[in-house]
């Protein structure tokens, strides 16, 4: 511990030093870090080193709300939202995944890496943030722009059955907020649903199993199942029958110890007739 405190407070004079050569810059709405499994004074050293960190990236302005929670309902369409999850694994060693969104652009995008030791995780902060941040804003995730006039989403209005991708056979969204997503293998999925205008979110509810990852082989999706962060989608209404985003969930990953990391795909869910 005393070793990790030592390279953070190096690492943080450093940064300070930098911050005086920043120009013009986007702002970055930083969030609070996210862990269920994990050493609380060290996560919270590690939020704090990559919150001076992002402030010497040039080109962004980060703001502190690393007292919240991230929230897509409330947070900002128009800045970049910045949140950390840190988790001890089962075999000992550390998964961190960085999650940025730009909600205006439709635009969101996790990058998940395993260390073998949490000095690591410090070591690689920068460079992980600015690979995240660079990606973000060069990535063709765009959505397509949402059709001009009074478009606007409600549970109500968006009650019914929907389609998905090809491993989806249905998707129920109910009037009370929740509802449900069947797979082509059988498997059913518990979700509840938020709506902000036409920004729609879909969040899985309960533990996951192999069954939710049918693009994965059977041996990788239960490897990951248990330890996997629940899939989120970040949708768009782009006209009354058609939703469309990125789901970000597992995906497969050669370069991965366990095959798999947490990524953004794109998806477009379509409303069914009956």
């Amino acid at each position: 511990m005393k070793k990790l405190c030592s390279t953070v407070k190096k690492i943080l004079a450093f940064s300070i030093i930098a911050l005086t050569a920043r120009a013009f810059s986007l702002p970055v709405d930083f969030y609070a870090t996210v862990s269920e499994r994990g050493d609380s004074s060290m996560v919270a050293m590690t939020t704090d080193l990559y919150f001076t960190q992002m402030q010497t990236i040039g080109g962004y302005t980060v703001q502190d709300k690393r007292n919240l929670n991230y929230d897509a309902v409330t947070a900002s369409d128009t800045n970049i939202c910045f949140y950390a999850e840190i988790n001890e694994t089962e075999d000992g060693q550390w998964s961190c995944t960085l999650n940025a969104f730009k909600a205006d652009q439709g635009k969101s995008l996790s990058l998940t890496k395993v260390y073998s030791s949490y000095y690591l995780i410090l070591m690689d902060a920068k460079d992980s943030l600015e690979s995240l941040l660079t990606n973000l804003l060069s990535s063709e995730t765009d959505l397509p722009a949402v059709k001009q006039g009074n478009i606007s989403s409600s549970l109500e209005s968006l009650s019914g059955n929907w389609s998905g991708d090809s491993t989806i056979d249905k998707i129920v969204i109910l009037r009370g907020g929740r509802g449900f997503v069947i797979f082509k293998n059988g498997a059913s999925m518990n979700i509840t649903i938020t709506v902000s205008g036409t920004k729609v979110t879909v969040t899985q509810q309960g533990k996951s199993n192999a069954s939710f990852y049918p693009s994965l082989s059977r041996e990788v999706a239960i490897k990951n199942a248990a330890s996997a962060e629940p899939t989120i989608w970040n949708l768009v209404l782009v006209d009354e029958n058609t939703l469309t985003g990125t789901e970000n969930t597992l995906v497969a990953d050669s370069l991965s110890p366990t095959g798999a990391s947490r990524g953004a795909v794109k998806t477009t869910w379509t409303r069914k007739s009956n």
